[in-house]
């Protein structure tokens, strides 16, 4: 699974605007939007979706007519996090064990990575609750939006994980120690206000509002001078970017250890018995 996709990455395989099995891809003029759309599955993100996030970088890296990238969903919630049942689909497998956990780590990584250093503005435009690394994707945009009566969660301390892809230190970076710790550990709604409040989102919108205000904000960077705008993103995506080399460097293997404890397995049965109830 991960090492066949890790694989085909570094090869520098690159898909455009059509082939992609988990999302929907549209572009008007400058502006791409990107809509995520296994709705059957609340939008999970599978291994498919990681690999089609990370092609979809590589491509709009050299892709200059796109200036301003949205992310947005089909269904009810933006996404139920990664798809951890299918993931850990043979988790009980001795290669699975040695290799494949580091190497889904990777992958995760990668996305996040990506994401984080695309060129253009982009936007996600949240339209419904986000989970784990939804809410990992959402905070790689420039601007995000949360539409009324939504929460963030993240969850993966319910089911014997932690915050992974790099993330943690990136949140502690958004939200500061205290309420990083209060996310991770409780694994409690954080409602849409709230999420304003703690710098997880700049605004809170109703449904049908979200595009008028997505247009609202390329509107406004349209005026600015477009190579002053790219190098502002830099600088500050430079300077608030925390120095986690070591944290990311070792995070496989902690991961790795985590799951090969058994703690993971016996909460992901947990978790699909409650929601068998």
């Amino acid at each position: 699974m991960a090492i066949e996709f890790l694989e085909s990455i570094q090869k520098g395989e690159v898909s455009k605007l059509t082939n992609y099995e988990t999302m929907e891809l549209e572009q008007v003029d400058d502006v791409l939007t990107v809509t995520l759309n296994r709705k059957n599955n609340l939008n999970a993100m599978n291994l498919t979706m990681i690999k089609e996030l990370i092609q979809l970088c590589d491509w709009l890296r050299e892709e200059r007519s796109v200036h301003y990238v949205v992310f947005t969903n089909q269904g009810r919630i933006f996404s139920a996090g990664a798809d951890v049942f299918e993931m850990f689909e043979g988790m009980d497998d001795e290669d699975f064990k040695n290799e494949e956990l580091r190497r889904m780590q990777l992958v995760g990584q990668e996305m996040i990575r990506k994401l984080e250093s695309m060129e253009q503005i982009t936007i996600a435009a949240i339209n419904g609750s986000a989970y784990g690394g939804a809410v990992a994707i959402a905070l790689t945009a420039d601007f995000r939006l949360l539409t009324e009566n939504s929460v963030l969660n993240l969850p993966e301390t319910n089911i014997g994980l932690f915050l992974t892809w790099g993330c943690t230190p990136r949140l502690v970076k958004t939200v500061g120690a205290l309420k990083a710790k209060e996310m991770i550990m409780l694994c409690e709604d954080i409602s849409a206000e709230e999420s304003v409040q703690w710098g997880l989102v700049n605004k809170v919108v109703a449904k049908d509002q979200l595009k008028q205000e997505v247009d609202s904000i390329i509107a406004k960077i349209r005026t600015k001078g477009s190579h002053s705008i790219r190098l502002t993103k830099k600088m500050i995506n430079a300077s608030a970017a925390p120095n986690f080399g070591e944290i990311v460097m070792t995070e496989n293997e902690l991961v790795e250890k985590v799951v090969l404890a058994g703690e993971t397995k016996r909460k992901l049965e947990e978790f699909h018995l409650s929601k068998q109830k």
